[in-house]
């Protein structure tokens, strides 16, 4: 499941679960007016580009001109480090684009730090973006 898999059509498979669909719709909720209202959109599985064959974060915040900002993948334990390497890529396309994946297994979120080039923990650090006034976990973690 994630970024790079081909969802199209109906009965398309494996389809993320329920509780990464809830993880997904909730991020967003949370984080939709403070986003809006200074002047930005958030969307999830949208592409990264106008090509509808582009890859889809599960949640992005793009700017007025549908520029990607920020991206999270919302992942499983198992297929967490592959969805690593995924957002490692497409962060090379996007290089002013923040990356973060969440591993809703274990509920712990990590943020690449390009310039250390290292993937940080929210176990040791307060992951934050610049765009939002909270840290990050704060718009992803909800009770379920």
């Amino acid at each position: 499941m994630g970024l790079l898999d081909n969802y199209t059509g109906i009965g398309m498979s494996p389809r993320p679960k329920f509780l990464h669909q809830d993880y997904m719709l909730h991020t967003a909720h949370a984080m939709y007016d403070e986003v809006f209202a200074n002047g930005m959109i958030v969307r999830t599985e949208s592409t990264v580009t106008d090509n509808w064959d582009d890859k889809a974060p599960d949640v992005i915040i793009y700017n007025r001109n549908d520029v990607p900002l920020m991206f999270l993948e919302i992942t499983t334990h198992r297929e967490c480090r592959k969805i690593m390497r995924k957002c490692e890529k497409l962060q090379t396309r996007f290089p002013d684009c923040k990356c973060f994946v969440f591993d809703y297994e274990t509920r712990e979120l990590f943020f690449l730090d390009v310039e250390q080039r290292c993937w940080l923990s929210s176990k040791y650090y307060d992951l934050s973006s610049i765009h939002l006034s909270q840290p990050l976990i704060h718009y992803i973690e909800f009770n379920h």
